[in-house]
């Protein structure tokens, strides 16, 4: 009864927080490589308003120089309720522990990996309000709302969640390649290709990794690896696999088929976030194409497979086990 009365004032408050923060912090940069966002703006000062331009400019672009607060939202909701679904429907332990481990192992797994092996400062997911506060609201509601957690584990709702979450997975793991292989914080740094190589191995292994972490600590059984993930490179079929080649095609992309030389010793060589930014159709293109066969990929197997739910990074694993 405690947690019904005081849960209602704690969102009140927590929304009013996330207002807040948006004003504040909407011109401040986040999970971004240093790139000019001039030719993103008059490319969206050109277009009529409506909701796909809306998205495709203003979410998708911009996402480019900015992190937008719808894939946010979702991103963090996905982590939140792949955190209770692993701890069998039921909410986490411990709240000291599963604040931080929800946060590192089912949220920003890739980003905090990603950040510890590549960039010399302090962890960008964990220097951003906005993401404190949508992570937070998502955490508490989630832990302690039978209600929500119901709603979004509907078979429609869910397979809507994960296409939300993967959507930002997607666009940020472009992103953070980017940045590992032409870091921006470092003047005139020549691109690396293996470092590319690289970061999508630590993208797409650290959170089933994290994850199963978690599971040894709390004392699950842990899953077999061939289950976790089965060693195939059907990317139609696995939703890590496609992430990963994804990744290493738009590094291809934009080395073979653009004229930004990277790789090369040429003075005209152009860092892997600026050619990224300079050609956004690659970009965007890179983010809806996983999404789309992740949508393909969920109603298959709802409607024509065992009906199982299929997580966005990983198939089922531990807990997940349930019919949507």
């Amino acid at each position: 009864m405690a947690t019904a009365r005081v849960l209602p004032v704690a969102m009140l408050v927590l929304a009013a927080a996330l207002i807040a923060m948006w004003f504040l912090d909407r011109p401040k940069l986040a999970f971004v490589g240093e790139a000019d966002s001039t030719q993103a703006n008059d490319m969206a000062d050109e277009q009529p308003w409506g909701p796909l331009n809306w998205f495709h400019n203003d979410v998708i672009i911009a996402s480019h120089k900015t992190y937008p607060l719808v894939l946010m939202i979702g991103f963090c909701g996905y982590g939140n309720v792949l955190l209770r679904k692993e701890c069998g429907d039921k909410p986490y332990p411990n709240w000291l522990f599963g604040y931080p481990i929800c946060f590192i192992a089912y949220c920003y797994a890739g980003a905090t990996a990603s950040d510890i092996m590549f960039v010399p400062a302090s962890l960008r997911a964990m220097s951003s309000n906005m993401v404190f506060c949508v992570f937070t609201a998502w955490y508490i509601i989630i832990q302690n709302s039978e209600t929500v957690y119901r709603f979004c584990l509907q078979k429609h709702n869910f397979i809507f969640l994960t296409t939300w979450w993967l959507c930002d997975a997607t666009r940020a793991s472009l992103c953070f390649l980017e940045r590992s292989v032409s870091p921006p914080w470092v003047a005139h740094q020549k691109a690396v290709f293996c470092r590319g190589v690289w970061q999508c191995f630590i993208w797409c292994a650290a959170g089933p990794i994290l994850r199963v972490t978690d599971r040894a600590i709390r004392g699950e059984p842990l899953p077999k690896l061939d289950a976790l993930q089965p060693n195939s490179l059907n990317i139609l079929k696995f939703p890590l696999v496609c992430m990963f080649w994804n990744m290493m095609f738009y590094m291809v992309y934009l080395w073979k088929f653009t004229d930004c030389e990277l790789f090369s010793d040429s003075p005209h060589s152009k860092s892997m976030v600026q050619c990224g930014v300079e050609h956004p159709e690659i970009y965007a293109a890179c983010t809806y194409v996983p999404c789309l066969l992740h949508l393909g990929r969920a109603y298959h197997q709802l409607y024509f497979g065992s009906g199982k739910m299929v997580f966005g990074d990983t198939f089922c694993m531990g807990a997940c086990h349930s019919r949507g």
